[in-house]
């Protein structure tokens, strides 16, 4: 559905996707890399730097939570609706990350009952490397999700499930109600 829509409202309803992205490509991407290069190297400090860039994605995260809910009480019908898609996108973000803690969470439990160290090392390199495949891929999906989502913003789109989700009120005004999006 097409609203037309401010450049002050584009603007408010940009601020999550983008939010998200800087997510993606500053603490995501990076954490999937340093996971790969522990697995290479064995560095512990590179464990901390996961963490703490899983940390703040996490915080990033719960951060867009946070403003969608205030969203509902404080901004526009478009604005809101933009901010819960955010939130889909970071519910996705968060199911990766638990299929990635689970696999490799299992390689090093199966690791750790093995006597000899060096196979304890492969088992845990090897689930840390197949569990970082499917984070991996949602996070390149998802950040794919949101680039499209921002190009819905620019052109005053409305993603067509959360607007039957949540019909607009009687004082926006709708230019096309079908539209082809894939939000």
């Amino acid at each position: 559905m097409k609203i037309d829509i401010t450049d002050e409202i584009r603007k408010k309803a940009k601020a999550p996707h983008e939010l998200y992205m800087l997510n993606m490509f500053l603490f995501n991407i990076p954490m999937v890399a340093g996971t790969l290069a522990y697995t290479i190297g064995g560095k512990i400090m590179l464990i901390w730097a996961v963490i703490g860039a899983l940390l703040v994605s996490l915080g990033t995260v719960g951060f867009i939570h946070i403003k969608a809910s205030q969203a509902e009480k404080d901004a526009t019908w478009f604005v809101m609706l933009h901010w819960k898609l955010s939130v889909k996108r970071s519910r996705i973000l968060l199911i990766g990350y638990a299929v990635a803690i689970v696999i490799i969470g299992v390689g090093i439990l199966i690791g750790s009952g093995m006597a000899d160290k060096n196979m304890q090392a492969i088992m845990t390199t090897v689930f840390t490397r197949i569990g970082i495949v499917p984070a991996l891929l949602i996070i390149l999906v998802t950040a794919i999700l949101e680039g499209q989502a921002m190009h819905l913003v620019n052109n005053g789109i409305a993603p067509k499930r959360l607007a039957e989700q949540f019909p607009p009120p009687d004082d926006v005004k709708v230019l096309e109600k079908e539209n082809e999006d894939a939000a």
